[in-house]
């Protein structure tokens, strides 16, 4: 019974901490609609600049340093950046992506990667006996905060003017905006309030569960669960979310140590596949986009632009498949042609750059083409890998034929449970859910030692046997990959230029429309993520190859970052402009390591703000634009208000 005591204790202040940190975004999601991954990071600057700030003054300064730090970084990034992006939700979930690196290099840049122990102040550094069981004064102190806060936010959000306010936020953006509600300071103060919340339970959860580097995701994870567990834009849900994940992970540490790693993930698969609204989650209205455009206090409607007439060039069939084409060749040929006269290193990176290409056009297929905005992509790049790798090390497998090919069969299947599961639901609910699955195998990686060898990865993958012997060297190893590239670019763009890739993209646009014509698009779906996990399960398999190796890192939300990342700044539904992104990502991270080795994670950070800001429809849409000025003879016909010939030249 002294056990279950202290256990059940353990749990409700770690319950509580989790409470502090998720509410804000609870509310953040309720009345926004914005899922704002930067939250973690503001809980983990919060609880750096309070500790230091505590060390040299006192607690409640380092409280209030942690509030004011939290709150304005919140403000700066609703004012600055999401403001823009109101109502584009791939934007918003990769720009705030893009801000977790900035603010976790810049921390680790300041305050060093090694874990810190949180504040506590003189008079709670005792203990306190309950029964048999000693309990940590701050423990107490934290569950007596915690509870107090949880009254204090619900008379907020319940019982005063501004509360009000928000709820009908939440219920209905255009009903609000009628009333006269000032939605833009509306969202502003809410989203700063959140992260304020962020910031002060980064400081005073400090003692509880540390303050370092990793809590800017794992904090991020933690609350994004609480949310789904107890609801979007509710108090009493966040609390009790928060205490249901903290007594599970209590109850499970102690009890289950074996399988605790894995309760909280399965537990937000559940809730979100069978109540994705959560336990207390307010129900908002669908507002029309015309309706959510009038109530936006920040959303403008452009003018039109006048379209200046131009000249039409008519080609031959010839001249077209040339102009189509070229590009393709030209590349291809720089790619056979250019690496047998270049450095290892040189021939290495390229191979990287054309797995990773893989990889990206993989999730393109789903994103891109299809409007499914997936954060969990690495769980089929991973499984590829492990797959792979575990049949050549531990089953005696070694020829590389059919370890391929149960690679992929392996791949297809994790791709057509996780997509039957996720399918349940949509929107910023899928993101999540496709994120748990992922989060859920890089724990399985980490625990299962025995087959994945843990933390330590699966060292040793060999090149492949082809069946005949073949002394692998880079370049050599470097045309094989080229080959699998080529292979599965002609194969994806056969697909997507089919009739179904057709269907791919009238879902995207407007999947009611499809489904009122006739078109079955939960099978459109489901099929698009089965050819995505493969195709990714294929780049997985030969990053295992070219690095020998594969660490749980690869299952990790990092990795589902990268693709995301090359599909924006290459341009998505295109599948050569991720491929181009590929080469943008790798050979940024490469002068990166050269010249500033350890601000690397702040480039990429700042390459996702910049593009997602910047970079409309990647890099692909201007080169489109250029390319397309170019003609191969052709004859020309004047456009409307030109004149033709040499009477234009009069």
């Amino acid at each position: 019974m002294d056990k279950v005591l202290s256990v059940f204790l353990l749990g409700l202040s770690y319950g509580l901490v989790l409470f502090l940190v998720a509410t804000g975004l609870s509310m953040t999601m309720g009345l926004m609609r914005i899922v704002n991954m930067a939250h973690g990071a503001l809980f983990m600057a919060g609880g750096f600049v309070g500790l230091t700030v505590a060390q040299h003054s006192n607690f409640l300064f380092g409280a209030l340093a942690a509030i004011a730090v939290a709150g304005l970084g919140g403000f700066l990034l609703e004012v600055g950046f999401l403001r823009r992006l109101y109502k584009q939700e791939a934007s918003q979930v990769l720009l705030t992506i893009g801000f977790i690196y900035i603010l976790v290099n810049v921390a680790q840049w300041i305050w060093g990667s090694f874990p810190k122990s949180g504040a506590t102040p003189g008079f709670l550094s005792s203990s306190i006996t309950i029964g048999a069981v000693d309990v940590a004064s701050y423990r107490l102190f934290i569950i007596g905060f915690g509870l107090v806060m949880a009254v204090l936010l619900w008379l907020f959000q319940d019982k005063t003017k501004v509360g009000a306010k928000v709820r009908a936020g939440m219920d209905s953006r255009e009903t609000a905006s009628q009333l006269g509600i000032n939605l833009k300071v509306l969202f502003t103060g809410i989203f700063a309030l959140g992260s304020v919340l962020a910031g002060l339970a980064g400081f005073m959860g400090g003692k509880i569960i540390g303050t370092n580097l990793n809590n800017a995701w794992q904090g991020l994870l933690l609350s994004l669960i609480v949310v789904v567990i107890g609801g979007a834009g509710s108090v009493q849900g966040a609390l009790i979310g928060g205490i249901i994940l903290g007594l599970l992970n209590s109850f499970g540490a102690a009890y289950f140590p074996s399988f605790s790693s894995y309760i909280m993930y399965v537990a937000l698969i559940v809730i979100l596949l069978v109540r994705p609204a959560g336990l207390l989650g307010r129900k908002f209205s669908h507002d029309s986009n015309e309706a959510l455009e009038r109530a936006s206090a920040f959303t403008s409607k452009p003018g039109k632009k006048k379209v200046a007439p131009r000249a039409v060039y008519l080609e031959s069939p010839v001249q077209k498949r040339l102009k189509k084409y070229l590009p393709i060749v030209a590349v291809l040929a720089l790619l056979v042609v250019v690496p047998p006269f270049v450095g290892t290193f040189t021939q290495s990176m390229i191979t990287k750059v054309l797995i990773y290409a893989i990889f990206a056009m993989s999730l393109d297929l789903i994103m891109g083409y299809t409007g499914l905005l997936s954060f969990g992509h690495a769980a089929f790049f991973g499984m590829g890998g492990y797959t792979f790798g575990i049949l050549i090390l531990k089953t005696g497998i070694t020829n590389f034929w059919p370890a391929f090919i149960i690679t992929i069969v392996v791949c297809a299947l994790l791709a057509a449970v996780i997509g039957f599961l996720t399918l349940r639901v949509s929107g910023v609910y899928f993101l999540l859910v496709t994120m748990a699955f992922g989060q859920l195998l890089y724990a399985i990686a980490n625990k299962w030692m025995s087959l994945t060898g843990g933390k330590d990865g699966l060292p040793g993958v060999t090149k492949p046997d082809l069946g005949w012997a073949i002394h692998w060297t880079p370049l050599k190893f470097y045309f094989f990959v080229l080959i699998a590239f080529v292979v599965c670019f002609f194969i994806l763009y056969k697909i997507v230029h089919s009739s179904f890739g057709k269907t791919l993209i009238g879902v995207r646009e407007n999947e009611s429309r499809m489904r009122s014509l006739g078109y079955n698009t939960w099978m459109i779906k489901y099929t698009a993520i089965i050819l995505a996990g493969v195709f990714a399960g294929v780049a997985g398999s030969l990053f295992a190859q070219f690095y020998g190796t594969m660490v749980p890192d690869h299952f990790a939300l990092q990795m589902s970052a990268l693709p995301m990342l090359m599909v924006i700044i290459g341009g998505g539904g295109t599948l050569w402009g991720p491929a181009l992104g590929a080469v943008a990502i790798v050979l940024v991270e490469h002068y990166s390591s050269v010249y500033v080795q350890e601000r690397w994670p702040l480039i990429l950070g700042g390459l996702f703000v910049l593009c997602v800001m910047f970079v409309k429809g990647g890099f692909s849409r201007y080169l489109s634009s250029v390319w397309a000025k170019v003609h191969f003879g052709g004859t020309h016909v004047a456009g409307p208000g030109q004149v033709a010939g040499k009477e234009a030249e009069l």
